[in-house]
């Protein structure tokens, strides 16, 4: 039986990724059997889960290799991803052991979260999160809390909350106003 946290965190994962459907038990099931996205997201949060025990972690190893092979996403169980995750593609998708996020992160295909050499370290990236198709967000930087990254862009600075970025390197071409961040 899962805990009760993994069991809160897939259940706030599905609900973002099925984008305001209503969820039942037999379409979570379907969309599983169905869609590597979801598939994806459950062997993820199973490693994720496995990994914080001794006796674990082989079998999670062994469950994100399973991940890779079949969704082509690399996401390492070390990492430290909030609920409400959103994978839109997972072909080319890269999320390193060192990553942090907060809620509702959101990834399209190709998108690498993760280490600079020779720099190290790895991004800290806020809630309400969006990077777009082929985007990098690399070493060790702090992304802000409802930021969009744009397609493409290569991220290597931190990136203040309410915010966009694109461009490679990644530059800030808006941020939002205060009456934009309320409306939501």
């Amino acid at each position: 039986m899962p805990s009760a946290t993994l069991r809160s965190t897939l259940r706030a994962d599905f609900e973002a990724m099925a984008e305001g459907e209503s969820l039942t038990f037999s379409r979570v099931v379907a969309r599983v059997a169905v869609h590597a996205r979801w598939r994806a997201v459950l062997g993820w949060r199973v490693a994720q889960h496995l990994f914080e025990s001794r006796a674990g972690k082989p079998l999670s190893l062994w469950l994100t290799d399973r991940v890779l092979s079949f969704s082509g996403a690399e996401l390492q169980p070390k990492s430290a991803i909030g609920p409400g995750v959103v994978l839109k593609h997972t072909t080319g998708l890269v999320v390193g052991g060192e990553v942090v996020a907060g809620h509702r992160l959101t990834l399209h295909q190709n998108v690498t979260l993760g280490d600079r050499r020779p720099f190290g370290g790895q991004p800290v990236i806020g809630d309400d999160v969006t990077v777009g198709v082929g985007a990098c967000v690399l070493g060790p930087i702090i992304i802000g809390d409802r930021v969009t990254v744009a397609a493409n862009a290569v991220v290597l600075d931190n990136v203040p909350a309410d915010s966009v970025v694109a461009g490679a390197p990644a530059r800030i071409i808006r941020r939002r106003t205060v009456r934009e961040v309320r409306a939501g």
